[in-house]
């Protein structure tokens, strides 16, 4: 069952309006969407992140506007880093029964032999996109990096395949690697193994 969200209609955008929602504790939001037009909306700030850290940011939704109930996913929230507060959310009305694409974070696991050995795990990717009906959509992808030796990546193809959704990045692209270790050359050892002092060109004489 999807998380239930109240929120509440607003009549105008003028900006001491948005300031008087924001200074009750609400964020400015906006829902549309599967042939539903842009309605400009509040929610409560803290009811808000509250379903956001339950259900991640693909999660389905159950929003409630004045007694109708209508299924929506997150699709962009605005942040105020400085204030620490939610600036403006926007939410996207979604049938259930059609798919849609998203975002969703990979979440590394395990230990690396080849990071053990000195190498360097370097991410490339974040996230990667599939497509799934909302309810199917994972809250994230485990990628395990057991098998990963010195020089050796991991590819989107390289992901588990999963009969509830279909991965739609590049199956080429790389999510991450382990690189080798920084390697001094021969003359930079030289260099910094002398340790005598330089020559003085044309010192001055008494």
């Amino acid at each position: 069952m999807a998380t239930q969200l109240k929120a509440n209609k607003r009549q105008t955008e003028k900006r001491s309006y948005i300031t008087q929602v924001r200074t009750e504790g609400n964020v400015p939001a906006v829902v549309y969407g599967n042939g539903i037009e842009a309605q400009p909306i509040s929610v409560e700030e803290v009811e808000f992140i509250k379903v956001l850290r339950e259900n991640g940011l693909n999660g389905v939704i159950s929003l409630n506007t004045e007694g109708k109930t209508i299924p929506v996913m997150v699709q962009e929230v605005q942040h105020d880093r400085l204030k620490n507060e939610v600036r403006h959310v926007d939410f996207l009305v979604v049938d259930l029964k059609k798919e849609v694409e998203a975002e969703i974070p990979v979440n590394i696991v395990g230990d690396s032999p080849g990071v053990k050995e000195g190498g360097v795990l370097t991410r490339v990717l974040h996230t990667v996109t599939v497509k799934a009906k909302p309810n199917d959509l994972p809250e994230h992808i485990d990628v395990s990096i057991e098998k990963l030796g010195v020089g050796d990546s991991f590819l989107v193809n390289d992901l588990s395949k999963n009969s509830a959704y279909e991965l739609i990045s590049d199956g080429e692209e790389v999510i991450l690697t382990v690189t080798p270790p920084t390697e001094l050359s021969s003359e930079e050892e030289a260099d910094e193994g002398n340790d005598s002092e330089p020559e003085v060109i044309g010192e001055a004489k008494e």
